[in-house]
């Protein structure tokens, strides 16, 4: 505990980062920091462009109506730091994003 300068009352708790990030990652709140830098996962923009749809919406909504079985679980989440967005966006490997755009194209 720390008892900050000109403070009454009792000590307050001060937390670093590092432990923070540890127990939400134990808590499974975070991914482990294997996924965290997993540079293969792709988020919907760049999914939606790799299967041809014309925006990241498009693809979501696709996603939604269940056109896109082979997708509906993600690999992993994306963890936004901030209040800018949705803070868990979902993400998926690119290889396997490329092997049902070309399964999807042989069919056609």
């Amino acid at each position: 505990m720390v008892k900050e300068k000109g403070s009454r009352g009792p000590g307050r708790k001060k937390w670093r980062r590092a432990t923070v990030v540890a127990v939400a990652r134990k808590r499974g709140v975070l991914p482990a920091a294997e996924q965290d830098n997993d540079a293969d996962l792709v988020g919907a923009a760049e999914a939606a462009r790799i299967l041809g749809y014309s925006n990241a919406d498009s693809f979501i909504s696709a996603l939604g109506h269940g056109l896109l079985p082979d997708l509906e679980q993600p690999d992993g989440y994306g963890y936004r730091r901030g209040s800018a967005g949705r803070p868990r966006q979902q993400r998926w490997k690119r290889s396997r994003l490329k092997e049902l755009a070309a399964r999807r194209s042989s069919t056609s």
